[in-house]
């Protein structure tokens, strides 16, 4: 099916570019929830919302230049499934090499950092996306990246980025003293997963935060799954007022279990900003289950609870919620029902 969409589509547009391509793939994700939450505050958010959660559309590809040399491109979108809204080429898209010495492109890319947090992530994308928590600094999708992903050396890789600019939009340059690099170490081998990060630069200072340190790792034995990450973002208020109330140390550890066509799984997370004035604790825990209909559709139910978080900040979703101040801690809980499928 995936062929004969991308067929038609080269056929409806004429591209030249199509018809020399030796491979065109057409992709995506949908996927939405209805989500039921008390955020203490009834006069801002309507208690019912419904969210596409980081569903997207993309095109890829790769033409042989011989001697093992591949020439790669991709053109992802994000879109918003219940309100009618996306930005094309706003997820991973760019054009690069592929060989023998690994992968080499130029776009708008994912930082290393980040993917290794996203190996771990049980709830990956849903509101209660691991980012609630463990996000900021070097977790992000970056601009103007140049990024190097090395082959597999028997179950070990690695990858470097660095961008010259993380924030730069439209047709404004690239500003001075902005870059960021990431660079990442990862291991995968039967049942192991270990993955280490690391991203700092300028681009950090214009934000407040110094630099951002992720260890992640995973174990499966038969159908159970342990999974654990730590993150460290340091503060820097050296060319910004306060940014974050002093440095942010914050670990998660979960597991999950398969049963048949049933995973149920669950999280915990807690972090802690350090200022002796102003430092303040967050923390989420979620419980939930996915039934996979099928290798391409599923359906889930989850429960999340979490103390200065906002619901739906980390995967993308097009709502987010966050919890009014109840004695002193800003308090969200939800329940959301959600279905995915894969093309």
């Amino acid at each position: 099916m995936k062929k004969i969409l991308a067929v038609a589509i080269a056929t409806a547009f004429a591209a030249p570019a199509f018809a020399a391509t030796s491979n065109v793939d057409v992709y995506g994700k949908l996927h939405v929830s209805v989500s039921v939450f008390d955020d203490h505050n009834d006069t801002l958010y309507n208690d019912t919302q419904i969210s596409s959660n980081a569903s997207r559309f993309g095109i890829k590809g790769s033409e042989d230049l011989g001697g093992g040399l591949a020439a790669i491109w991709q053109f992802e979108s994000g879109m918003n499934l219940d309100e009618q809204t996306g930005t094309l080429a706003s997820r991973n898209s760019f054009v690069g090499l592929k060989g023998g010495f690994g992968t080499a492109l130029v776009g708008n890319h994912d930082t290393p950092l980040k993917g290794v947090g996203r190996a771990v992530d049980l709830f990956g994308d849903p509101m209660a996306d691991s980012r609630n928590v463990l996000g900021g600094g070097s977790d992000t999708r970056a601009k103007n990246v140049v990024a190097y992903m090395s082959p597999d050396f028997t179950g070990l890789s690695f990858a470097a980025a660095y961008s010259t600019d993380l924030g730069t939009s439209n047709n404004n340059g690239d500003a001075a003293d902005a870059s960021v690099y990431n660079l990442s170490a990862t291991y995968k081998n039967g049942p192991l997963y270990l993955g280490l990060g690391y991203g700092d630069g300028d681009g950090h200072e214009l934000a407040g935060v110094g630099k951002h340190i992720r260890a992640a790792a995973g174990f499966t034995m038969g159908n159970l799954k342990f999974v654990g990450q730590y993150d460290k973002l340091d503060d820097d208020n050296t060319v910004l007022p306060l940014a974050q109330a002093g440095d942010f140390d914050a670990w998660m550890l979960g597991a999950a279990y398969t049963m048949g066509n049933i995973v149920l799984k669950a999280n915990y997370m807690d972090g802690e900003y350090d200022d002796a004035a102003t430092g303040y604790d967050v923390e989420q825990f979620t419980i939930g289950a996915d039934y996979n209909l099928s290798k391409r559709t599923a359906v889930y139910v989850l429960y999340a609870d979490g103390k200065n978080i906002t619901l739906g900040s980390g995967g993308g979703s097009s709502d987010r919620i966050a919890g009014a101040a109840v004695a002193g801690d800003d308090d969200v809980s939800v329940i959301s029902l959600g279905m995915t499928h894969t093309f």
